[in-house]
């Protein structure tokens, strides 16, 4: 049966759609594909030389917004629940660290659910609200880009 008789049956759509399912639903390591001189082994050294350079402010407003912004505010401007960050010393950062890993007050602690790189990041944007310069992050990229925390709340 041709291409184009199968495609006008049903049966033969289904047959068309199982077999092109068959063969997209294998692991991309169970196809085998050519080396290339110079290309990188794995996915993920393919993706940290594709990926565009992170920005860690926007990077950081990420992960704030996920992690920090129910008590914390909108940019930083506290609803009343947390610290108004938009006045934390930009010369402060162990403290900021400190804070944000063990907790402090009403504070839960987020040591467990944020990466040190995750937390450089947030770092970044308060200090990109702030005006601060801002501090390259800590880490690799794969350290920094898997997956936005999921609040502990």
């Amino acid at each position: 049966m041709s291409l184009r008789a199968a495609i006008r049956t049903p049966a033969g759509r289904v047959a068309l759609a199982v077999a092109a399912l068959g063969w997209a639903a294998q692991p991309l390591h169970a196809q085998e594909a050519p080396a290339v001189a110079g290309a990188p082994a794995s996915a993920a050294a393919a993706v940290a030389t594709l990926a565009p350079p992170v920005d860690p402010a926007e990077a950081g407003r990420k992960i704030y917004v996920a992690s920090c912004q129910r008590c914390h505010g909108l940019r930083l401007a506290t609803n009343g629940i947390g610290f108004d960050l938009r006045t934390f010393p930009a010369h402060d950062k162990a403290r900021f660290l400190r804070s944000v890993t063990n907790g402090k007050g009403a504070m839960p602690a987020w040591g467990a659910t944020l990466k040190p790189a995750q937390m450089d990041l947030i770092w970044a944007y308060i200090g990109s609200v702030n005006g601060w310069p801002v501090d390259p992050p800590v880490g690799s990229p794969a350290d920094v880009a898997v997956t936005l925390p999921v609040a502990s709340r």
